[in-house]
C-alpha cells in the first residue's frame, strides 16, 4: 500500500493523508504511511490530524523553524499558503545562535524572507527546557490557535512520533 502511495505521490503537487489514531487496531502499514511518504516523496505533505474538527486550515499558520534545509524546504513549499495567511508566526524553539545557527535574532531572517514575498510574519522563539521540541510546538500552536503548521520533514524520531502518531513495531520504544 506504501508504495503504491508513494509512486502516485512523486506526480502530485502536495499529498494529503490522515494520521490515524494511535489507540486503533489498524494494521501496521496503515499506521505507518503519513512516515513513509514523508521519508520518500520529497513533496509536500498536510497530515490531517486524527482529532479535532478544523474548519479553516492555512488562515493562522505556525512556522516551526530550525534553520535547516528542511525546514527551508518546507517554507518554501508553502509560500503560496503563507501568503493568502491572516497570520503568520515563526517560531524557533531552543534555537542555536550565530551563523551557522538561526542568527542574532532566531526567525527574525525567516520572517524578513517571507515580508519580500508578501507575507506578514512574526518571529518568536522560546527555550524548551523541561518538554520536548514536539509538545512545544503544539501547546504553541494551540495557544496561538494555528490551523497549520509548516516544518521541515526529516528530524528526531520522538518529534515525529508526536506529530505523526507513533509507530508500532520492531522500531518503537515500550
Amino acid at each position: 500500500m506504501a508504495e503504491i502511495a508513494i509512486l502516485h505521490a512523486r506526480y502530485t503537487d502536495m499529498v494529503i493523508v490522515g494520521q490515524m489514531e494511535p489507540e486503533l487496531h489498524a494494521v501496521r502499514p496503515a499506521r505507518e504511511l503519513p512516515e513513509r511518504l514523508l521519508l520518500g516523496v520529497g513533496r509536500p505533505i498536510l497530515v490531517v490530524p486524527y482529532a479535532g474538527a478544523f474548519t479553516t486550515v492555512g488562515e493562522r499558520v505556525l512556522v516551526a523553524w530550525n534553520a535547516s534545509r528542511e525546514a527551508t524546504r518546507a517554507v518554501n513549499d508553502a509560500l503560496p499558503i503563507l501568503q493568502q495567511a491572516s497570520r503568520v508566526t515563526v517560531l524557533a524553539v531552543s534555537p542555536r545562535g550565530g551563523v551557522s545557527g538561526d542568527g542574532d535574532v532566531p526567525g527574525a531572517d525567516l520572517a524578513l524572507h517571507l515580508s519580500r514575498h508578501g507575507v506578514k510574519a512574526e518571529a518568536s522563539w522560546v527555550r524548551a527546557h523541561d518538554i520536548e521540541v514536539g509538545a512545544m510546538l503544539l501547546s504553541w500552536a494551540c495557544d496561538c490557535q494555528a490551523d497549520l503548521i509548516v516544518m521541515g520533514g526529516y528530524g528526531h524520531s520522538r518529534f515525529r512520533e508526536i506529530v505523526l502518531g507513533r509507530p508500532r513495531g520492531r522500531f518503537s520504544r515500550p
